[in-house]
């Protein structure tokens, strides 16, 4: 992370620009017991498969005493736990396996699948990460200061905050979970606070999520109980809250 002052006016914050990064990886256990029957005899101590997590982001925290501008990008592979990457995790890659059989994980958080690769040999379906990428666009204007109200007037606290974000999970690492599920989500969200004082604010949002599926052509999942390559819900908040 770097900061600069980008605007020199009193009580303007310095701007930041900000890397980060992560990386980890996880390991799917089967059990011999639990190794399907066709299997355990090329599997006798039981089975482990893993896989990466990963992920990359860019960020820009620009402070003016007009407006705040924030910027973010990201990319990776298995970011359910940032909540992005539409919360897939990983998947198991089946391709050129046949006479599948498949087994939960010693704690049953994955399944894990067996099968016979083209030279006939039992092997296990490697685990891949679902890749994703997206980033966001948050502007907020002050406008009690636009507009010159009283410091210490009623109207000193009025905040327009203006916001679009994006996550998409690469559709062919979706489909390969289930051709029918959703692989791109964004918000479009409009927030106004007003600060009643020191410690209490309010604030009213007006928001639109659109969801859309991994495959237009079909199959589709089902909005209203009709196959919809494209679903949305308009959302209100009126909220109260405090600082301290």
């Amino acid at each position: 992370m770097t900061e600069f002052q980008l605007d020199p006016a009193p009580g303007v914050v310095p701007a930041q620009l900000i890397v980060s990064g992560t990386y980890g990886s996880r390991t799917a256990i089967v059990t011999a017991a639990a190794v399907p029957a066709g299997f355990r005899a090329a599997f006798p101590h039981g089975a482990e498969v893993s896989s990466s997590r990963n992920g990359f982001s860019v960020e820009a925290q620009l402070p003016t005493r007009w407006f705040t501008l924030l910027l973010k990008g990201f990319t990776g592979g298995d970011l359910r736990f940032y909540f992005v990457g539409t919360l897939f995790s990983n998947f198991n890659d089946v391709f050129g396996l046949s006479q599948t059989a498949s087994a939960l994980s010693i704690d049953g958080s994955s399944t894990v699948v067996f099968g016979l690769n083209s030279s006939g040999s039992p092997s296990v379906a490697p685990q891949r990460p679902v890749r994703a990428r997206g980033g966001l666009i948050d502007l907020a204007f002050p406008l009690s200061r636009i507009f010159r109200a009283n410091p210490e007037g009623r109207n000193a606290g009025w905040i327009l905050n203006l916001h679009y974000s994006f996550d998409n999970a690469l559709a062919r690492d979706v489909r390969r979970i289930d051709p029918a599920n959703r692989s791109k989500t964004d918000i479009f969200a409009g927030t106004l606070t007003y600060k009643l004082n020191k410690y209490f604010n309010v604030a009213f949002e007006e928001s639109y999520y659109r969801t859309r599926a991994a495959n237009k052509g079909g199959p589709l999942p089902l909005y209203r109980g009709i196959p919809s390559y494209q679903w949305h819900d308009v959302r209100q908040q009126l909220s109260f809250y405090t600082t301290f």
